[in-house]
């Protein structure tokens, strides 16, 4: 094939792509469609067009739709040149690969160890590459999200509805145009819910969903844009899940089986945002995003055999607001300056006769207030330069007995290099961090000082072949959570902060093969983590555990990915993804221990994931798995806790359809399609075969 005969840019390269391919059809297609449905008068789209117009002005907008899909353009391409591990998933990718909800889209990142607690409302939580869910930091729109109470961060608040990328940097990525906070973790996870060129169309748009699936499950949900087409937008986006999750369980105790549903697993979640966006000049955009999240769930507890009933309930609000603002100071300087107000509630409550009075009811209450700013230099071309300086203050309060009233303040400055030389990239950081906690029991309070640094280079060995090597390296430290400095008989105000390095050395390749294979994508990188103070729990006495620095962790593995598209037919395509992480995780405290060279808990050998694709003018199919080897629930591996591995298989199919000035889109998916029962966290069983169905119209 040549390149002539395509002009468009492929999404994983320069070459041209199934996807450019077509939309030569897509006229075609679409035209076949609508003769197969009666013409629909749609009346609520001129309607909201003429009230939006008399609002807004529209003046031209083509010079801004071209400036935001060179961006989108840029991001894609710089994951293969990036100098450490960088992993995208786009909205496009989730409908193709028959990604289903956001621990699904987890699954299919190369190094990712999920914890899942079952069902729609399970608690769900990611460690990446052996080092632990709190050493990955989650960004929600350019703004770091913080749990300053467990240090872990329940993916299970986050639906796919509103989502236009997830991206997992290990390391640090290549972009030095970042707060300072953004890069304080081993590694992040970037949840992007802005769609710019959206917003800043002259044409309101709506989208309406709704999802309906096993066990209950029902998810209406909503997306509201408008702008003047110039340089003023704004978008509102509101969803609902309601979700029994009484899905089938099997409860074993040697040869016995009992048939039985999982009990107090209900979860109601509503969650709401307002997105705005101005551009008063050419060079600057100022944004606004407020959020609230309300999520009130039963929690089923883990299921034993004989007494698999629970009486918790735990009640969930988080709201917070942010601004945001960037500008060109020049030919020479960029600034981006944030501020963000974050409160969050959080109730659990257990009836249970063991407690005085029959109840268990506890309140936390914790606030973060943070500001941020950063300035990127480009004195000479090629050489780019910033520095960035966070501050943020945390505060949780309680109603437990022994409340001390804990405060963080947080101090955190970064100065980054980047060089880019011909078929070269480097980068290079330094972070200084200073905190200083305080508390009732630290009245004088604690700080602690530390500076990390990162650097990696990224090499593209041949001129005429897009095969990229790459190296990197860096130091972090995690300073204790506040459950495990200030918890009541749990926490130990003597902790240090627990330290990780990082080194990787990876290849990339991509490259168009023949008119059949337009496209494949490959990449291989193997790295070595040691984890240094590591904090673990230890027994006290026989009723009580404390923490303490206690342990060393080497981590090894080799992480590596597929993605490829194959042109069967003029309208027929192949679309393979895969990924496959090989990961070694073992305590090296003390030989006398029982965890010596062991397998740290729930940390697989083995795990992957793969979909394959068949796209056509009726009907796209998607065959997909995701799953894992053996596990160990404590990392003594003691047989008796051993958790059995898994592969787990889905089907899905999707299409859309034209109704003239609309695109309806209906996608249907059958989960565990072999009935597997499985469990991630031990005692906590995963749902068996399920099925969910969708409707999507967009305006």
């Amino acid at each position: 094939m040549n390149r002539g005969e395509i002009p468009r840019q492929s999404r994983y390269g320069e070459s041209p792509t199934i996807g450019d391919i077509q939309n030569k059809q897509f006229s075609t297609r679409m035209r076949k469609r609508r003769e197969l449905f009666l013409p629909m008068i749609l009346v609520a789209v001129p309607v909201l067009n003429s009230g939006a117009a008399t609002f807004f002005s529209a003046p031209d907008t083509t010079a801004t739709a071209l400036d935001e899909v060179e961006v989108k353009g840029a991001r894609e391409r710089s994951a293969i040149k990036s100098t450490a591990p960088t992993h995208t998933i786009d909205a496009g990718k989730i409908m193709t690969s028959g990604i289903t909800d956001i621990s699904d889209a987890m699954r299919r990142l190369p190094g990712v160890n999920l914890r899942d607690y079952g069902g729609s409302g399970g608690m769900k939580t990611v460690s990446v590459r052996g080092l632990g869910a709190q050493h990955t930091g989650v960004i929600y729109d350019g703004a770091m999200l913080g749990d300053i109470q467990g240090g872990q961060i329940d993916l299970s608040r986050y639906s796919l509805e509103n989502l236009s990328s997830l991206s997992l940097s290990i390391g640090d990525a290549d972009d030095i145009f970042i707060p300072a906070r953004a890069v304080s973790s081993a590694s992040t996870l970037s949840v992007s819910t802005l769609q710019n060129p959206d917003m800043m169309t002259s044409r309101p748009s709506l989208t309406v969903g709704i999802r309906a699936a096993s066990f209950g499950t029902l998810n209406p949900s909503l997306r509201f844009a408008a702008s003047n087409g110039h340089d003023l937008g704004m978008s509102l986006t509101g969803e609902y899940t309601h979700a029994k999750n009484n899905y089938p369980i099997l409860i074993r105790n040697g040869s016995a089986t009992t048939h039985e549903k999982r009990d107090n697993s209900q979860i109601n979640l509503g969650h709401a945002e307002i997105n705005g966006i101005w551009k008063p000049t050419a060079g600057s955009r100022l944004q606004a995003k407020a959020y609230w999240i309300d999520n009130s769930r039963h929690l089923p507890g883990p299921v034993t055999y004989y007494n698999s009933v629970s009486h918790e309930r735990l009640r969930e609000r988080n709201m917070f607001g942010q601004l945001s603002y960037s500008m060109k100071l020049g030919q020479m300087f960029s600034l981006k300056a944030l501020a963000k107000y974050d409160h969050a509630f959080t109730r659990y409550r257990d009836t249970d006769g063991r407690y005085p009075g029959g109840e268990l009811d506890q309140k936390y209450t914790r606030q973060e207030e943070y500001v941020t700013a950063t300035l990127l230099c480009r004195p000479v071309s090629g050489l780019s330069l910033s520095y960035s300086a966070d501050f943020w203050h945390n505060s949780l309060h309680s109603n437990l007995r022994g409340e001390n009233r804990p405060l963080r303040n947080s101090f955190l400055q970064a100065l980054s290099v980047r060089w880019q030389w011909q078929r070269l990239t480097a980068t290079a950081r330094g972070l200084l961090s200073i905190i200083h906690d305080k508390s009732a029991t630290v009245p004088g309070g604690k700080t602690e000082k530390r500076i990390s640094p990162s650097a990696g280079i990224s090499v593209r060995p041949l001129e005429n072949a897009d095969w990229h090597i790459r190296i990197s390296y860096k130091d972090i430290m995690r300073m204790p959570t506040f459950n495990e400095l200030y918890f009541d008989h749990y926490g130990s105000v003597n902790l240090n902060p627990e330290t990780a390095s990082q080194l990787n050395v990876g290849t990339t390749f991509s490259r168009a093969i023949s008119s059949w294979l337009p496209q494949i994508e490959l990449t291989l990188d193997g790295y070595l983590n040691h984890v240094h103070n590591k904090i673990v729990a230890m027994p006290y006495n026989m009723f009580m555990m404390t923490m303490t620095n206690l342990g060393r962790v080497r981590i090894a593995g080799l992480d590596a990915t597929i993605n490829a598209e194959f042109l069967l037919a003029e309208t027929h395509f192949l679309l393979l993804s895969g990924n496959y992480s090989y990961q070694r995780a073992a305590p090296r405290t003390d030989p006398a221990m029982a965890d010596w060279m062991k397998q740290v808990a729930y940390t697989p050998l083995n795990s992957g994931a793969w979909s394959l694709t068949w796209q056509n003018p009726w009907v796209n199919i998607v065959a997909h798995g995701s799953g894992c080897s053996a596990r160990y629930s404590i990392s003594s591996n003691i047989p008796s806790t051993r958790i059995g591995g898994y592969m787990e298989t889905g089907l899905t199919a999707y299409c859309d359809f034209r109704l003239r000035a609309c695109t309806l889109e209906a996608r249907a998916d059958l989960l565990n399609v072999f009935d597997k029962r499985y469990e991630i966290i031990a005692r906590y069983p995963m749902p068996g075969r399920s099925w969910s169905v969708s409707l999507t119209l967009k305006m």
